[in-house]
């Protein structure tokens, strides 16, 4: 056996071994690099996603703020009767309760007229409105509505009328201005009052779970 056989022979075993670790080596490196450009591509996917997401978050954080900024008066509207259930029967049953507080002549009539949408131009629009449909909690029984209370009341004068609306004003629960009032027929024992007070109410829409 010659001297360079009998070497290799030896030598075989650590060949192998190197062999081995060189093969082990190169797969590590290889498998580091296509490691680190799966990384950059995720990354560069992910930051992608989070710039197109972004506006959506801004627009979500300034919808959060303006919640924040209006939560107070949105309830104080709530509580006040503008947003809401409009408290119909309440409305008539003040306007009695304040007639009989301030012991005035009892000859009050009302007619409290159907709801009526409004308008894009802010005022009811009786062709298009749909009464029935809002008082029953249909199609547009969520859109803002007024109503229109009518009262009559005999025998009164100026100041009488005054201060039942200021009582009237301070003790129901809504917000309404004075669309409308005649005084007329003046007899002895006062005047005849025709008037027209008109409530506001946007109904609050609850949002089934999940929607």
């Amino acid at each position: 056996m010659t001297p360079v056989l009998s070497i290799f022979k030896r030598a075989r075993r650590p060949l192998n071994v190197l062999a081995g670790t060189i093969f082990l080596s190169l797969t590590l490196v290889l498998g580091s690099i296509y490691g680190r450009d799966t990384l950059r591509k995720s990354l560069t996917q992910s930051r992608s996603q989070l710039g197109a997401q972004q506006p959506n978050l801004t627009a979500k954080q300034q919808d959060l703020r303006n919640v924040q900024a209006h939560v107070e008066q949105f309830r104080v509207f709530r509580a006040q009767g503008l947003v809401g259930r409009a408290d119909r029967e309440g409305w008539v049953e003040q306007l009695v309760a304040s007639r009989e507080r301030l012991k005035l002549a009892d000859t009050l009539s009302y007619v409290l007229k159907p709801p009526q949408a409004i308008t894009e131009s802010g005022a009811p629009d009786p062709a298009t409105a749909e009464p029935a449909a809002i008082a029953q909690g249909g199609a547009n029984s969520d859109a803002p509505a007024t109503h229109d209370l009518d009262f009559e009341l005999s025998g009164i004068h100026e100041q009488e009328l005054l201060d039942l609306l200021e009582d009237y004003r301070t003790m129901v629960r809504g917000r309404f201005r004075v669309q409308a009032c005649h005084l007329g027929s003046a007899q002895q024992i006062g005047l005849l009052a025709q008037c027209t007070l008109r409530f506001f109410n946007l109904p609050e829409v609850v949002k089934p779970p999940g929607a």
